[in-house]
């Protein structure tokens, strides 16, 4: 029979272990905002659907990380060319026009498969970049 000290003790070891275990490298989510961010914060022409698949590797404070995500475009490209016609702020426009140009022909409701290779660090306020993106 085993002493309940002994039960205690080893149910003990068995929480800190998985707590260790749960401390590890970015979530889904955490992936999948920090793509939205850097593709398009506002969603207006992108919108990071979903994750897919995700390797990580940890190399001392690095996580690299391999993802594959699917992206939907809630506007075709003639609505949001239409929305940079109305619209005059400049700096969100050429965020559009780089975006139209990464993407090329796209309809609204379209989705598209896409990989990456982050860099990533803890920092206080969450998970971000290692390196500047192309880095």
């Amino acid at each position: 029979m085993i002493h309940p000290v002994s039960r205690l003790v080893g149910l003990l070891f068995t929480a800190l272990l998985l707590a260790g275990c749960g401390l590890s490298g970015p979530d889904r989510a955490d992936l999948q905002s920090i793509l939205q961010q850097e593709l398009d914060p506002s969603g207006e022409v992108v919108v990071v659907d979903s994750i897919e698949q995700m390797n990580i590797a940890e190399q001392g404070d690095i996580w690299l990380v391999d993802v594959k995500a699917t992206l939907r475009f809630p506007q075709s490209l003639a609505e949001v060319v239409r929305d940079m016609q109305e619209d005059g702020d400049l700096a969100q426009n050429l965020g559009r026009l780089g975006l139209m140009l990464r993407f090329g022909q796209f309809e609204a409701g379209e989705t598209q498969p896409y990989q990456t290779r982050l860099k990533l660090i803890k920092g206080r306020s969450g998970w971000m970049r290692a390196e500047p993106e192309g880095g």
